[in-house]
């Protein structure tokens, strides 16, 4: 803090100055002090005349004062801001749209929002999920009717091989798995994306560049990756697989046939394709979304278009790591990085190879992320109106239970 010495018309005053304020509420505290120190020095009517050291003294003197007032008030601002849990019964009765941040918390309930809105996508447009598995695999294994039917027939043979050998439920083989990954992974990721971008941001500007979205996008999908990858390979094994029954019998297999490493098989070439993918979905999205016009552009139609066109720049431009990470994951997979896989599918199939199954991956990828990301910002919504409302029923609960002391 400083002391300034100003000439003011009707006497001789002085002006605090302070260095690195970190709240308003101290700011505040000094313009108060400095108002009330002028008042009283106004009556002297000494121009050109240095103020007394004692008056200096006296100023500093009130400016602790009003520090240490702050202080206290600013623990007890922060005791109450705590969350507070009110009665249910209370909830249900007064203020319903409360109790999802009564019960959880903002933080826990936005981490659950980006599970079910990754899970509901997924179960969405699994068959078509599937079905791109099985076309990037089948150069690699043919176990199933559907993979013959892929490299002899392509895509919709296989897609009728599926329905015919494994009926309608095989459309969906590998989603539970794939649900009770989703689940964490898209929890995670959207969760780490909000925290990478605060992380990122510009701290003199308040800004988001271009390059700290694409970072905050790549970092958050390596994140959410790394945390569920052995639930990947399992699906991945239930997909090509029709002998296997279910994720424990996966599971149990392969910790018997291949040990525990074979759960990070393809771990860099996922990070690898995820983390571009992710990068672009992310930073397209919040900029496509800038372009949309205001009215639309926090409603579902208007989320909804920003995802496809983001979906649609992301996939076009990471597809081919994504066949290679995926026959990396294969359990006859000697690669032992990205190059040589990639070498061996363009050895085998030639460059097509690397595409092979866009076109059901496109297909699937622009619903999925719409619905993920649209159903992401509509409980975002929600969870706000609900903070809001426990926030306006806390203050009226503090209140009663206040009055029942006295």
């Amino acid at each position: 803090m400083k002391l300034e010495q100003k000439q003011h018309p009707d006497g001789v005053g002085f002006s605090l100055r302070v260095v690195n304020t970190e709240t308003n509420r101290f700011t505040k505290a000094i313009e108060r002090t400095k108002m009330k120190i002028q008042r009283e020095l106004k009556t002297r009517q000494t121009f050109n005349v240095e103020i007394p050291l004692a008056s200096i003294t006296f100023a500093r003197a009130k400016v602790n004062e009003q520090f240490q007032v702050c202080a206290a008030k600013t623990k007890t601002t922060k005791a109450d801001e705590k969350r507070i849990k009110i009665p249910l019964a209370r909830m249900l009765k007064n203020n319903r749209e409360g109790i999802v941040v009564n019960m959880m918390g903002k933080t826990t309930a936005v981490f659950l929002a980006g599970g079910l809105a990754g899970a509901l996508a997924k179960t969405c447009t699994a068959p078509l999920d599937r079905l791109k598995i099985i076309m990037q695999t089948s150069g690699a294994s043919q176990q199933s009717a559907a993979a013959k039917a892929a490299v002899s027939g392509g895509l919709v043979p296989a897609f009728m091989a599926i329905g015919k050998s494994e009926g309608l439920a095989g459309y969906w083989r590998g989603n539970t798995p794939q649900v009770a990954r989703v689940l964490p992974y898209s929890a995670t990721m959207l969760f780490a994306y909000d925290f990478y971008k605060k992380k990122y941001t510009d701290k003199k500007t308040g800004e988001l560049s271009v390059p700290g979205r694409l970072l905050a996008g790549a970092s958050a999908a390596c994140t959410a990756t790394i945390v569920t990858y052995p639930l990947d390979i399992i699906r991945l094994r239930l997909s090509v697989d029709p002998t296997t029954t279910n994720m424990v019998a996966v599971f149990k297999n392969i910790m018997r046939e291949e040990g525990v490493m074979a759960f990070a098989k393809g771990l860099p070439a996922t990070c690898l394709s995820i983390a571009p993918y992710s990068a672009l979905n992310f930073c397209a999205f919040d900029l496509f979304k800038q372009t949309i016009p205001e009215e639309i552009r926090n409603e579902p139609q208007g989320i909804a278009m920003a995802s496809l066109m983001a979906t649609a720049v992301a996939t076009g431009s990471c597809y081919p790591l994504d066949t290679v990470r995926r026959q990396m994951q294969m359990k006859s997979s000697t690669a032992t990085n990205i190059v040589v896989a990639a070498k061996n599918i363009v050895a085998t199939q030639g460059v097509g190879g690397l595409f092979r199954g866009f076109v059901p991956n496109a297909v699937k990828n622009m619903p999925n992320k719409s619905i993920q990301l649209t159903t992401y910002d509509v409980l975002k919504k929600f969870i706000a109106r609900s903070e809001i409302a426990y926030e306006a029923e806390k203050k009226a609960y503090l209140k009663d239970v206040k009055m029942k002391r006295v």
